[in-house]
């Protein structure tokens, strides 16, 4: 890869891993009733959808145990969600480097696990809020979950990219 591209893509890339950061941030300054109704407001979206396709209202249709038991899932899938994000993001700026696949996996899990504990620490600041290492470790899964989706991800692109110079007979080291 060019030289001024690849340094484009990283300040690119450093620059949205920040900004994600931050976005992990905001939604740790939650209040615990703020969290909570975020988490209201996207079940109550799942309801209406399932409502569209089924004619059933979700809400009605299960004991408000199982509401609640769907709720605490999908606040953990979102916790998940958020650090396959930023270790997809993490990975993408260490692909701008000349490291080994293993450094690369081991600094964007220690990179994430290390956020998710200040982020952890930073809600137990937060009112309605707890530290919680049950959700550093769902983070870390997501985050874990995200380096195999980079690592797939850059696979495909490597394969895609190493045909095009094939065919266009461009001669180039085999680690860029």
């Amino acid at each position: 890869m060019n030289p001024m591209v690849k340094k484009r893509l990283r300040i690119i890339a450093i620059l949205t891993t920040i900004i994600w950061m931050g976005v992990i941030f905001m939604f740790s300054a939650d209040s615990g009733v703020d969290s909570h109704a975020l988490s209201d407001k996207c079940l109550s979206f799942i309801n209406k959808s399932i409502m569209v396709f089924t004619g059933k209202n979700l809400q009605l249709s299960i004991s408000p145990e199982h509401y609640a038991l769907i709720e605490y899932y999908l606040r953990k899938m979102a916790h998940m969600f958020i650090y396959l994000i930023l270790s997809i993001n993490i990975m993408v700026v260490l692909f701008t480097f000349n490291i080994s696949i293993s450094s690369r996996i081991l600094l964007t899990t220690v990179i994430c696990f290390g956020y998710a504990i200040t982020d952890e620490f930073h809600q137990s600041f937060v009112g309605g809020r707890t530290a919680s290492l049950t959700d550093c470790l769902i983070d870390t899964g997501g985050a874990i979950m995200g380096i195999i989706v980079s690592l797939i991800l850059y696979c495909i692109l490597y394969t895609i990219m190493t045909k095009y110079q094939k065919r266009k007979g461009i001669v180039t080291s085999k680690y860029q």
